[in-house]
């Protein structure tokens, strides 16, 4: 297999002597399987012999997560990694994965030890219920269990009985990440957590009643007073910009407009499947993110045609019925962060003054562009799936335009 990645003998020889040839040669020979291109490949054949080094690993053997960021570390300060090296973070992170993805296969990773949840099932229980009883989005509850879990870690030392847990206990914890430097909007957003937290508590009896109520979060406007959205121009100039023979490329140029044109949430984007377009009608479906509602839209033509070349030129072949799937095996459903990867260089780039560089910065841009444009709040509001106009009159401060009919987008001549 290395006869068929590496055409000079001298590199094929080196990684023959190495230790463990048997075993990495095994693995790469299984990318290859799983359609992973021979350069990438060959970047993971490379930075397995570092990993096999800087683990003194002579023989196959459980590594733990721990050894492995130790053996990044290493690898990071490693005088022979050469002058191709990655510099920062990334390099580090290529390190541990392609380590943690080599031991996963073989069988010998020992996972890390979940540490024991404060207060038992507690957070658990309460983030099943939100799930099942009012329908909340994964993304909503991936937010409120990691700033209810910082809270619960901060109160057990304090209070080992959940139920004596009182509102003096829920001010000193907000003070304290007031001290540490948290925004007013961050702390806005515990508030939130805790609110809904403490009603869930209240409701089957498990603390004092009340202390949902007197949770005080501080006022933040619906939209920071440096928050800028970016000019129709400047999201025109964005999605022009993309280029059109990369795979990553193709999959962003898909993906822009269904937030721009359509407003649609990331992580709604995230979810859509192949059988969200349908081709022979013209017509694509989103699953809304908050309350489950499902809606249909026109399937624009421009749109279309970015979706057809991304499936056709860039998408792997994969069973994953994801629209948009990762580019390297194995291959997956897009995650939140690497969704902000795909959309802030492409937007700091073109020097764009904007106050967010993620997706939601062109939901942002499509509701003030159909304002502008003369569409009602509630037109806004039914279109981008929200229930009420609140979350939508924000926008008015960006632009005054009378309200009027709604205007038809179209981006022709730019994708």
């Amino acid at each position: 297999m290395i006869d068929s990645v590496y055409l000079i003998a001298s590199v094929r020889e080196k990684h023959r002597k190495a230790p463990l040839f048997v075993e990495r040669e095994k693995y790469l020979s299984y990318l290859l399987e799983i359609g992973t291109d021979r350069e990438r490949v060959r970047s993971v054949a490379t930075m397995l012999l570092h990993v096999v080094r800087l683990l003194q690993l002579d023989s196959l053997r459980p590594v733990g997560i721990d050894e492995v960021l130790a053996g990044s570390r290493r690898w990071m300060d490693d005088a022979s990694a050469g002058r191709h090296r990655k510099s920062g973070v990334a390099s580090s992170y290529t390190f541990q994965v392609t380590a943690t993805n080599w031991l996963r296969f073989h069988g010998l990773l020992i996972a890390a030890t979940r540490p024991e949840l404060p207060y038992g099932n507690l957070l658990s229980d309460f983030v099943r219920a939100m799930r099942s009883e009012r329908g909340l989005a994964l993304d909503t509850l991936r937010s409120y269990r990691s700033r209810i879990l910082s809270f619960l870690h901060w109160l057990q030392p304090r209070c080992p009985e959940f139920s004596a847990v009182c509102i003096r206990d829920i001010e000193e914890y907000t003070e304290a990440k007031g001290s540490a430097g948290l925004s007013r909007s961050s702390l806005a957003a515990h508030a939130r957590a805790l609110r809904t937290f403490f009603g869930y508590a209240e409701e089957r009896r498990l603390c004092a009643v009340g202390i949902r109520d007197s949770i005080a979060s501080p006022r933040v406007p619906r939209i920071a007073e440096n928050m800028s959205v970016p000019a129709w121009e400047d999201v025109r100039r964005v999605i022009a910009s993309i280029g059109n023979r990369k795979p990553a490329d193709l999959r962003a140029k898909a993906m822009f407009p269904l937030f721009a044109i359509y407003g649609f949430r990331s992580v709604e984007v995230r979810a859509m499947t192949l059988d969200d377009i349908d081709w022979r009608r013209g017509t694509i479906t989103v699953r809304r993110a908050k309350r489950g509602k499902v809606q249909q839209f026109p399937l624009q033509s421009e749109v279309g045609e970015a979706i057809a070349l991304y499936l056709e030129k860039a998408r792997p072949q994969c069973p994953c019925r994801n629209l948009f799937v990762t580019l390297h095996p194995p291959h997956r459903q897009v995650l939140g962060h690497s969704m902000f990867a795909i959309f802030e260089p492409r937007i700091r780039r073109l020097g764009i003054e904007t106050g967010q560089f993620g997706p939601h910065m062109l939901r942002r841009a499509c509701a003030t562009e159909l304002l502008r444009r003369g569409c009602s709040l509630k037109d806004i509001a039914d279109f981008l799936g929200h229930s009420n106009l609140r979350s939508v009159s924000s926008y008015a401060r960006f632009d005054s335009a009378s309200l009027g009919s709604v205007a038809r987008f179209s981006l022709r001549g730019v994708l």
